[in-house]
């Protein structure tokens, strides 16, 4: 089962709208036509889909994403508006909100962790308590979290002071859960990979620009990138791809 991971599109209604003066949408194409050459049976889609919050911008994405003919599995981030995402991505029969989802021996554990008008994530105590619910009643194969941002930091101050602000509780949670390998995430703009007490961060470049690795300032490599991840049935495997 190849999945590839997509995130940080950062989408206007526009498809001339630009961030940081790269061309969002060019860079999201560049992108897909990689993807397109890797013979992936699925994507995920892991957060910060719009800049905007518009409704044309999810357009944008799921009739880009369309050309692909896979399955795309998404979650929001801190830039989504997530009803708008949802009641657009709902018009395409091939995008499916990740919740709880069994592919290639895995369960995949979609999470929530944005708050409305802040740049940080957090999960309250009934959220972490769900998911420590979810991950008990796998019963079958390795288990993976989803989630748009970095529950451990990468070492570049500008993501880090708007990471996801109680990640250690999640990660002492995902180190005491018998099936819990990995985690996935986005929001970082650069690839990253943490191992710690027994378990993996795997976080993915960002499609439209990468912030230069332990930047305090908002300074970009004008460079695109996305993951490919191959899971087999008691383990994975992981390449960056930068374009």
């Amino acid at each position: 089962m190849k999945i590839a991971q997509l995130t940080d599109i950062h989408l206007f209604a526009s498809p001339q709208g630009r961030l940081m003066g790269v061309d969002t949408y060019a860079a999201l194409r560049k992108v897909l036509a990689s993807v397109r050459e890797q013979h992936a049976d699925a994507v995920f889609l892991t957060g910060d889909i719009s800049q905007d919050e518009s409704e044309a911008s999810y357009r944008l994405c799921a009739e880009a994403l369309a050309g692909l003919g896979l399955p795309v599995h998404w979650i929001a981030g801190n830039h989504d508006k997530p009803a708008t995402a949802a009641r657009v991505f709902a018009e395409y029969d091939f995008m499916h909100p990740l919740d709880t989802l069994r592919l290639g021996g895995w369960t995949f554990l979609g999470v929530d962790c944005c708050v409305a008008g802040h740049d940080e994530g957090r999960i309250d105590d009934a959220s972490l308590a769900a998911l420590r619910s979810r991950l008990a009643r796998v019963d079958d194969g390795p288990a993976a979290v989803v989630l748009h941002h970095h529950p451990l930091a990468v070492g570049t101050p500008l993501l880090d002071d708007c990471m996801l602000m109680d990640g250690g509780r999640l990660w002492a949670m995902l180190a005491q859960a018998e099936r819990a390998r990995l985690a996935i995430c986005g929001h970082v703009h650069g690839d990253h990979r943490i191992v710690r007490d027994g378990r993996v961060l795997e976080v993915c470049p960002a499609t439209c620009f990468q912030w230069i690795k332990g930047t305090r300032e908002a300074a970009i490599e004008n460079r695109q990138g996305y993951r490919l991840f191959r899971f087999l049935r008691d383990h994975y495997e992981a390449k960056t791809l930068f374009l």
